[in-house]
């Protein structure tokens, strides 16, 4: 129904805490995971907008008003439900992916430092 803007929201959340990290002083953050929010935003955006497409394929948005085909039918609480726990927990599962990558090109980073420095 409209699972996918759980990741949407938390995509503009993320453009914004990027837009800020890239205005305070001192330039680039010496913290992987803000120097690397793109990525993140990046997998959310492309995967909302997948989700979006695909709901529209299946006809559950709509090009009239009120768009969500569950709205229409008075099932807004299951609308509510399922982006509350389907929404959520991709939202999660897509920041833990991020979180690993960031990992692994950290430690890929100082072990490439290392072997330069040697």
């Amino acid at each position: 129904m409209a699972c996918f803007t759980a990741p949407l929201a938390e995509a503009l959340v993320v453009t914004a805490a990027k837009s800020a990290a890239k205005n305070r002083k001192g330039g680039e953050s010496a913290n992987p995971f803000v120097r690397r929010l793109g990525w993140l935003q990046k997998m959310l955006f492309g995967g909302s907008a997948l989700l979006a497409v695909e709901h529209v394929w299946h006809g559950e948005i709509t090009w009239k008003y009120p768009f969500l085909t569950a709205v229409a039918e008075g099932d807004t609480a299951g609308m509510l439900r399922e982006i509350a726990t389907v929404g959520v927990a991709m939202a999660v599962l897509v920041t833990a992916a991020w979180a690993v990558m960031v990992l692994i090109a950290s430690a890929e980073e100082r072990r490439a430092a290392a072997a330069k420095e040697a």
